[in-house]
């Protein structure tokens, strides 16, 4: 059974403005799909990977699942805290990620024809009349990778959003402080936008054509997806997917827009997706240091190229192509002593990864 549980906010955020709702599960029907179920051993892991990790897991006391796959198989899987696979995951910012999964999605379908087309192309009638006229010429290429040129303060980059009444026209009438597709800027507002344009473009809302067109090929029954004051469901975060689930979006990214040999994405917007857009250094701070796509972060850390989703608190999606790897963490952001800004990288890149031996 799916477990709508609530993860706790930071008190700060604790009360959202009386504006912000969610958007219902879907009620498509769904064929439900499941990882098949694979050993350690078979898989090309140290059997003892699974006692590793859960030895591991009181340093990183927020975190309350690690799910890992590998060659389209559940190789390992661990819950705690009184969470389990079918408790959904508020994803936060990794819900970036499935809004550009849904760019890929409506470019392969002909519903969408360029990232190059604008502001003014787009949503000409949601501009303020205060915004600073250069805003009109932004492109959707820029705010998939974080480099549209509008100031935004990082560090209170979810406040900035969630406490606007607006969200569209907050995010627009920032300042614009560098060319665009020069800087990066991480702006969760922006990633907003890119809901906001596409679903413009559409002619439907997005959660609508993501049930019918993502979720539901990839048999994903989703939660609640948090919608702003004008009723449009958040680009940027808020959406809940099962742990497993997750996984199945690194996948669908890791075989270049493919799900069982259907095409979803076309395969070169799946590559410059995980792969370096910009540098990832925000020049007004926040930063952790890697390259970023289009809505997905990228590292060599280990050796091996990957990428992954990263929502507030340390959920993960993090995907090795080369090693046909995908690591699901979720966590409950915030809870007990936890820092609510806290890396679990180590996890699939310090424990799962060092564990593969064929």
């Amino acid at each position: 059974m799916i477990d709508r549980r609530r993860l706790a906010t930071l008190p700060l955020l604790a009360l959202a403005p009386a504006g912000v709702t969610h958007a219902q599960p879907a009620d498509l029907p769904v064929e439900s799909t499941d990882w098949p179920e694979g050993d350690l051993a078979s898989l090309g892991f140290d059997p003892a990977l699974g006692e590793t990790l859960v030895a591991a897991l009181p340093d990183f006391p927020a975190v309350t699942g690690v799910c890992v796959v590998r060659s389209g198989q559940l190789a390992f899987e661990h819950y705690r805290g009184g969470y389990d696979a079918g408790t959904l995951v508020n994803i936060r910012s990794v819900t970036k990620s499935v809004t550009s999964t849904l760019v890929g999605i409506a470019l392969e379908r002909g519903d969408f024809d360029d990232i190059d087309l604008t502001v003014a192309d787009l949503i000409p009638d949601r501009i303020p009349l205060d915004a600073d006229p250069a805003v009109a010429d932004i492109t959707m290429h820029s705010f998939l990778s974080m480099s549209s040129g509008l100031w935004w303060d990082t560090h209170d980059d979810w406040p900035m959003l969630l406490e606007a009444e607006n969200w569209v026209e907050n995010t627009l009438r920032q300042p614009i402080v560098a060319d665009q597709g020069t800087d990066f800027i991480y702006n969760t507002g922006g990633s907003h936008l890119i809901g906001v344009m596409l679903a413009a473009v559409l002619d439907r809302p997005l959660e609508e054509y993501a049930d019918e067109f993502l979720f539901q090929p990839l048999g994903i029954q989703r939660g609640d997806w948090m919608r702003s004051p004008q009723g449009e469901v958040n680009g940027g975060s808020g959406l809940e997917l099962l742990p497993r689930d997750m996984a199945k979006l690194g996948r669908l990214l890791m075989d270049g827009g493919q799900w069982n040999g259907t095409r979803l994405l076309p395969d070169d917007y799946a590559a410059a997706a995980t792969t370096e857009q910009s540098e990832g250094e925000s020049v007004t701070g926040g930063n952790i240091g890697v390259p970023y796509g289009f809505q997905w972060w990228i590292t060599g850390a280990t050796g091996y190229e990957a990428f992954f989703g990263l929502g507030f608190g340390g959920q993960y999606i993090y995907v090795v192509p080369d090693l046909d790897l995908v690591v699901v963490v979720a966590a409950g952001f915030g809870e007990g002593e936890q820092p609510i800004l806290t890396s679990h990288r180590p996890i699939p890149e310090q424990i799962v990864i060092p564990a593969i031996i064929a």
